[in-house]
């Protein structure tokens, strides 16, 4: 099995292999998965259903618009049957070099000590599988780039990501929803801990709230449209449930539930969701790694890649902490976001401390500052 697998993964001679696996199978996809084809499906109902009324109406398009609701049912089937190829037939491998993803001939390579973090997403509903996400990020600006390699759905990410950083994992390794001072290294202790102290709302959450509003607003606006339309037909004579006058109101209470619904779940999220989030997010800086957990994702930094802390001031006096990473060769930093018109998503989980209270007593921990004397 050891040399069959050096021969697939086509390792070097002295390249040894700790570790060989795949995701795990017959679990339930990701959310986005889920979405897109439901949302297609429900796209095509409403087309076929247009194209009834223009069936109805002996307007020559039905062939036209039957064939759009088709192509949008193919999409869908597709979105359905996609992830058991991009995602089932993947393999991964970790040696004493690199971490390697496989599916077919494509292959990618990363170098462990060249990874400038880690980002572990945990399942939704299946206990200790997760998404292992790790990148290597610099530097930032127009030349940004960044190498990310995905083992998705694998059990106990925190245990292989702790084989991968070459330390010990601890006893309720591989356990999502133990708390993560539960779940640190053997021998790793805790320095600090905080969790955002203000509104947990950043400006990208408040422009996605923004949108939503105005979705709604629109699917309002459209519905009422609709019902005008329903109305004047009735007294211009089309019977109330004649099988026309269903498949428009049909047609159009999936279009403005599909908007509304649209509308209300970013809303929602940029609001409601993200304070929730944030309620659930917490920091901790241990000897060895800055780790940050917010919901189902947790992030984790290598001390050493870290070369400084920007910081951006926040209401109430808080302040967003940015990590600077380095990493080996590397010939520009990377910035976590700082520079950036926009500030990241908070959901996206990235090296950002979000409205800590104490920043400088992090800085001298991270950077082991002697603390400042009191000066007459």
């Amino acid at each position: 099995m050891s040399e069959s697998v050096h021969r697939s993964f086509k390792l070097l001679p002295s390249e040894q292999l700790l570790w060989h696996g795949g995701p795990k199978l017959g679990i339930s996809r990701e959310r986005p998965w889920v979405i897109a084809p439901s949302l297609f499906f429900i796209l095509a109902v409403v087309v076929a259903l247009f194209a009834g009324l223009l069936a109805v109406a002996g307007i020559p398009a039905v062939r036209s618009t039957a064939f759009v609701a088709f192509y949008l049912v193919a999409t869908g089937v597709a979105f359905l049957l996609v992830p058991r190829q991009l995602l089932d037939a993947c393999e991964f491998a970790v040696t004493d070099r690199h971490v390697i993803w496989k599916r077919g001939q494509s292959r990618r390579v990363i170098e462990r000590r060249a990874i400038t973090y880690g980002r572990i997403h945990w399942h939704r509903s299946v206990p200790g599988v997760g998404s292992l996400e790790l990148v290597r990020a610099a530097p930032f600006g127009p030349f940004s780039r960044r190498q990310r390699v995905m083992l998705h759905h694998v059990e106990a990410p925190d245990r292989l990501f702790a084989l991968i950083r070459g330390a010990s994992p601890g006893e309720f390794a591989g356990y999502g929803d133990v708390p993560l001072t539960d779940r640190l290294d053997v021998g790793e202790h805790v320095l600090w801990g905080a969790a955002p102290l203000g509104f947990r709302i950043g400006r990208s959450e408040l422009l996605m709230a923004g949108v939503g509003s105005a979705v709604l607003f629109a699917g309002l606006y459209y519905g009422h449209r609709i019902a005008s339309l329903l109305l004047t037909l009735e007294r211009s004579g089309l019977p109330v449930r004649s099988g026309t006058w269903l498949m428009l109101f049909s047609a159009a209470l999936i279009s403005a539930g599909v908007i509304l619904s649209v509308g209300a779940v970013m809303l929602w999220s940029g609001v409601w969701g993200a304070r929730a989030d944030g309620s659930r997010t917490e920091y901790i800086l241990t000897e060895s790694r800055v780790l940050i957990r917010r919901g189902h994702t947790e992030l984790s930094v290598d001390r050493r890649r870290i070369v400084d802390v920007a910081e951006q001031p926040s209401l109430g006096g808080l302040g967003n902490l940015y990590l600077i990473l380095d990493g080996p060769r590397a010939n520009a930093l990377d910035d976590s976001g700082a520079l950036a018109l926009l500030s990241p998503p908070r959901s996206a989980v990235l090296p950002v401390l979000y409205e800590v209270g104490d920043s400088q007593q992090f800085r001298r921990l991270l950077f082991n500052d002697p603390p400042l004397r009191d000066a007459a």
